[in-house]
């Protein structure tokens, strides 16, 4: 159960009636932590803040403690939502897009749209919004999860990263993971391309790549 009268943060005045968390525009707000059951255990002084109503769905929902693990959340939920349309600027540039010589009334309509939406997409996911503060005093961060940003866009971890790239590009869903565990985070890119070229694969096979590339490190 949501209680009422948390103080409102402190919003800049260029950002008045903008979502907190996707910076669209604002048409309402929400108490942070939504659940009264979660106020004792959160870092920070119970607030509220200006929300969309998208993202209050998301809020809603997750049962969190803080502005920031609520703002992961978010950002998770919506990098989920609009995978497809992020997918976009990973299979195209805008200049391919424009050059393409896509056929029929529905292809041109995506030519016309698809990097609009890539872009509209990207901004929201990326959104960071402003300094958090109540009454003047930033807000202790409490969120100590790493972010990671490949092929600008912004995840919330690594983790979230493989789980998009993985349905973007149907990739193995074991493969991936294991190769960016191997790699490490700074060769994502290449994790993702050699993935691309194994998309289906059996566990003897997966083996076989892991194992040369392996080698190949050594």
């Amino acid at each position: 159960m949501s209680v009422t009268n948390y103080p409102q943060i402190d919003i800049p005045f260029n950002a008045r009636y903008t979502c907190l968390f996707c910076g669209e525009p604002s048409n309402d707000a929400v108490n942070i932590p939504f659940s009264a059951d979660d106020i004792h255990s959160a870092p920070h002084e119970p607030l509220s803040v200006p929300v969309c109503t998208e993202c209050i769905v998301v809020v809603k929902k997750a049962r969190c403690q803080s502005i920031y693990q609520y703002r992961n959340a978010v950002k998770a939920a919506l990098t989920r939502k609009y995978q497809k349309a992020l997918g976009i600027g990973s299979n195209w540039t805008e200049q391919e897009l424009e050059e393409s010589e896509f056929e029929g009334a529905a292809f041109e309509g995506f030519k016309r749209s698809a990097w609009m939406m890539y872009t509209m997409a990207k901004e929201r996911v990326n959104y960071s919004g402003w300094p958090l503060c109540l009454d003047g005093i930033p807000l202790a961060a409490d969120d100590d999860a790493d972010g990671f940003s490949f092929d600008g866009t912004d995840f919330v971890s690594i983790e979230h990263a493989i789980e998009h790239y993985i349905k973007t590009f149907h990739l193995d869903a074991v493969l991936l993971p294991e190769l960016v565990k191997l790699l490490g985070k700074d060769k994502f890119g290449y994790s993702v391309r050699v993935s691309r070229l194994y998309l289906r694969i059996t566990a003897a096979e997966r083996t076989q790549i892991i194992a040369d590339i392996v080698e190949n490190q050594q």
